[in-house]
């Protein structure tokens, strides 16, 4: 049984700067509906969102969905249950952590902003973000951002996707989230679903039971996670979760 199906946003239900699939995510919101919690195993899994984005982002997505399940942001940082309206902070999230993620604040400020269409990703209280919708921008960041950590905070992780670059502590990853919204559920890893298109989404791929990616994903991703779906983006999202379902109904011991 796939008792959890959790959802990247970026790449997955939209492309950063460009209108919603509203036909699909229609689609996506009657599921949520129909889904059991996911405490409760049925044929429906539960839906949650585990996203890079700032709470705020996640928590609109969230109600437009109607979803009732927890949800993850800033990749875990953070968990916004959309029943109880209440957000609880990532235990992983030290003032040390916060001390070191300010100091990577302050360089992308004064030494990667200026002259540039980047901008800090403000937001964001558990790891440190820049955006831009310059694509060759962050491909020029990726490698100077591997540098400054590798000397001066080789324990943090350097992340991107096609429009940002995000630096985290090893304890704040979507790998860790999930594992820590799952054990707040009371589900088990084995039997829970996620999709994802970039490199900060593999190594949560690869803790599931039930990797996607859509095919829109980066080739590294695609590579190493059996279900690869036709369709791109959210059509992805929504094949990826019918496929959940069809799982389920086969399953001797559903229901």
């Amino acid at each position: 049984m796939i008792n959890l199906f959790i959802t990247d946003i970026d790449g997955c239900l939209s492309e950063p700067y460009r209108p919603y699939d509203l036909d699909h995510f229609s689609i996506l919101r009657r599921y949520a509906g129909d889904a059991s919690p996911a405490a409760s195993p049925g044929f429906a899994p539960a839906i949650s969102i585990c996203s890079g984005r700032a709470y705020a982002y996640v928590e609109s997505v969230t109600q437009a969905l109607g979803l009732t399940c927890p949800v993850l942001f800033e990749s875990g940082g953070g968990m916004f249950d959309p029943v109880t309206a209440q957000t609880t902070w990532n235990p992983a999230f030290t003032d040390e952590v916060a001390a070191e993620l300010e100091e990577v604040r302050h360089w992308f400020a004064t030494d990667c902003v200026p002259g540039t269409k980047m901008s800090l990703d403000h937001a964001k209280r558990t790891q440190a973000g820049i955006v831009t919708p310059d694509t060759s921008e962050i491909e020029e960041l990726r490698p100077r951002a591997e540098r400054f950590v590798e000397e001066n905070l080789p324990h943090l992780v350097v992340f991107s996707t096609d429009n940002s670059v995000d630096i985290v502590p090893p304890s704040i990853t979507k790998q860790t989230g999930i594992a820590w919204l799952c054990n707040e559920l009371g589900v088990s890893t084995t039997e829970t679903a996620y999709i994802g298109d970039t490199d900060a989404d593999l190594d949560a791929l690869l803790s599931v039971g039930y990797p996607f990616a859509p095919a829109n994903a980066h080739g590294v991703v695609r590579e190493q996670v059996p279900h690869v779906t036709q369709g791109e983006v959210i059509r992805g999202t929504v094949e990826a979760y019918q496929w959940c379902l069809q799982h389920n109904r086969r399953d001797p011991e559903a229901g």
